[in-house]
């Protein structure tokens, strides 16, 4: 009995020890986010107010270079090329509107949500398409 106890244990541990690999697997870096491609809002507030809200489509192309799409109502549809790099927890956008080094708030291999704050709060939550 105390074998069959030990026996399920041991077996149980090492499930739930590989079960949860995959997510510590996927980190907040350059090299994760080379070759994928996200879909989402930023939403620019002040307080509890939404000033805008901008729908965004973002490609890595690789671990310095991208390319996003904006769109919002009554500005039409805007594509900018942009650099940017990653230091710890911090993402530096160089180029385009959402120029700005944004604090990554949330980040999982399916999801990422940076803020920048300025005059306004700018939330950026993304989701990942591929």
């Amino acid at each position: 009995m105390k074998n069959l106890f030990r026996t399920f244990v041991i077996l149980f541990l090492a499930i739930a020890s590989t079960s949860c690999s995959n997510n510590n697997d996927f980190r907040f870096d350059s090299e994760s986010l080379k070759q994928t491609t996200w879909e989402g809002v930023n939403l620019v507030t002040d307080g509890d107010k939404i000033l805008r809200t901008i729908n965004i489509e973002m490609q890595f192309f690789d671990t310095q270079n991208g390319q996003y799409i904006l769109r919002e109502d009554g500005f039409g549809t805007e594509v900018y090329e942009f650099n940017y790099s990653i230091e710890g927890k911090i993402m530096n956008i160089e180029d385009g509107p959402l120029f700005s080094k944004r604090t990554i708030l949330e980040f999982s291999k399916n999801k990422m949500v940076l803020e920048a704050l300025n005059s306004y709060k700018s939330t950026l939550t993304l989701n990942r398409r591929y």
